[in-house]
Protein backbone atom coordinates (compact mmCIF):
# COMPACT_ATOMS: atom_id res chain seq x y z
CA UNK A 1 0.00 0.00 0.00
CA UNK A 2 1.34 3.63 -1.04
CA UNK A 3 0.50 6.51 1.06
CA UNK A 4 0.44 9.84 -0.19
CA UNK A 5 3.00 11.93 1.52
CA UNK A 6 0.56 15.11 2.08
CA UNK A 7 -2.40 12.72 2.68
CA UNK A 8 -5.24 14.27 3.93
CA UNK A 9 -7.05 13.68 6.95
CA UNK A 10 -10.70 14.43 8.00
CA UNK A 11 -11.03 16.26 10.74
CA UNK A 12 -13.22 13.28 12.93
CA UNK A 13 -10.30 10.91 12.72
CA UNK A 14 -9.08 11.00 15.95
CA UNK A 15 -5.68 9.12 15.75
CA UNK A 16 -4.31 9.50 12.12
CA UNK A 17 -0.94 7.13 12.66
CA UNK A 18 -2.91 4.45 14.59
CA UNK A 19 -5.49 4.55 11.75
CA UNK A 20 -2.85 4.32 9.14
CA UNK A 21 -0.77 1.44 10.81
CA UNK A 22 -3.87 -0.41 11.25
CA UNK A 23 -4.81 0.58 7.65
CA UNK A 24 -2.05 -1.04 6.48
CA UNK A 25 -2.10 -4.23 8.50
CA UNK A 26 -5.21 -4.77 6.64
CA UNK A 27 -7.42 -4.40 9.96
CA UNK A 28 -10.85 -5.77 8.90
CA UNK A 29 -12.09 -3.83 12.24
CA UNK A 30 -10.95 -0.36 11.16
CA UNK A 31 -14.28 1.87 11.24
CA UNK A 32 -12.64 4.40 8.65
CA UNK A 33 -13.38 5.15 5.13
CA UNK A 34 -10.68 5.86 2.53
CA UNK A 35 -9.94 7.31 -0.47
CA UNK A 36 -7.41 6.45 -3.47
CA UNK A 37 -6.23 6.64 -6.62
CA UNK A 38 -8.76 5.05 -9.61
CA UNK A 39 -6.72 2.84 -11.65
CA UNK A 40 -8.43 3.39 -14.99
CA UNK A 41 -9.85 6.76 -14.80
CA UNK A 42 -8.81 10.29 -13.61
CA UNK A 43 -11.10 9.92 -10.79
CA UNK A 44 -10.96 8.81 -7.02
CA UNK A 45 -12.50 6.63 -5.39
CA UNK A 46 -14.12 6.04 -1.64
CA UNK A 47 -13.96 2.80 0.28
CA UNK A 48 -14.77 1.27 3.54
CA UNK A 49 -11.34 0.54 5.31
CA UNK A 50 -11.80 -3.21 5.77
CA UNK A 51 -12.40 -3.56 2.13
CA UNK A 52 -9.07 -3.02 1.54
CA UNK A 53 -8.08 -6.26 3.56
CA UNK A 54 -9.30 -8.40 0.52
CA UNK A 55 -7.20 -10.29 -1.46
CA UNK A 56 -7.30 -8.08 -4.94
CA UNK A 57 -5.97 -5.02 -2.38
CA UNK A 58 -2.94 -6.75 -1.43
CA UNK A 59 -2.18 -8.08 -4.86
CA UNK A 60 -2.46 -4.57 -5.81
CA UNK A 61 -2.57 -2.26 -3.67
CA UNK A 62 -3.73 0.93 -3.85
CA UNK A 63 -2.05 4.39 -3.30
CA UNK A 64 -4.30 5.96 -0.73
CA UNK A 65 -4.70 10.03 -0.44
CA UNK A 66 -6.71 10.29 2.33
CA UNK A 67 -8.62 9.35 5.15
CA UNK A 68 -11.87 10.13 7.01
CA UNK A 69 -14.30 9.02 9.66
CA UNK A 70 -17.28 8.90 7.84
CA UNK A 71 -18.40 8.45 4.27
CA UNK A 72 -20.05 12.19 3.97
CA UNK A 73 -16.47 13.44 5.58
CA UNK A 74 -14.79 11.39 2.53
CA UNK A 75 -17.15 13.46 0.25
CA UNK A 76 -16.01 16.21 1.65
CA UNK A 77 -12.44 15.98 1.71
CA UNK A 78 -12.87 15.09 -2.27
CA UNK A 79 -14.62 18.29 -2.98
CA UNK A 80 -11.29 19.94 -1.30
CA UNK A 81 -8.76 17.94 -3.40
CA UNK A 82 -10.87 19.26 -6.37
CA UNK A 83 -11.05 22.58 -5.31
CA UNK A 84 -7.34 22.55 -4.93
CA UNK A 85 -6.89 21.17 -8.10
CA UNK A 86 -8.74 23.62 -10.14
CA UNK A 87 -7.14 26.31 -8.39
CA UNK A 88 -3.82 25.61 -9.27
CA UNK A 89 -4.62 24.24 -12.59
CA UNK A 90 -7.35 25.31 -13.99
CA UNK A 91 -8.86 22.19 -14.32
CA UNK A 92 -9.98 18.80 -12.91
CA UNK A 93 -7.40 16.37 -13.59
CA UNK A 94 -6.87 15.16 -9.76
CA UNK A 95 -4.95 12.01 -10.49
CA UNK A 96 -2.31 14.52 -12.79
CA UNK A 97 -2.44 17.29 -9.95
CA UNK A 98 -1.75 15.17 -6.19
CA UNK A 99 1.15 12.64 -8.79
CA UNK A 100 2.44 16.47 -9.41
CA UNK A 101 2.66 17.57 -5.84
CA UNK A 102 3.93 14.00 -4.85
CA UNK A 103 6.77 14.49 -6.92
CA UNK A 104 6.97 18.42 -5.50
CA UNK A 105 7.55 17.19 -1.93
CA UNK A 106 10.08 15.06 -2.64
Amino acid sequence: MQIYKSLYIGESVNNPDKTLHRLQKGSRLLQAYVIILARTKDQLEIHHAPYLAQKYYRLHPPFVIGIAATYDEAVALIVRITEQCYAARGDCRLKEFLLQTEREVN
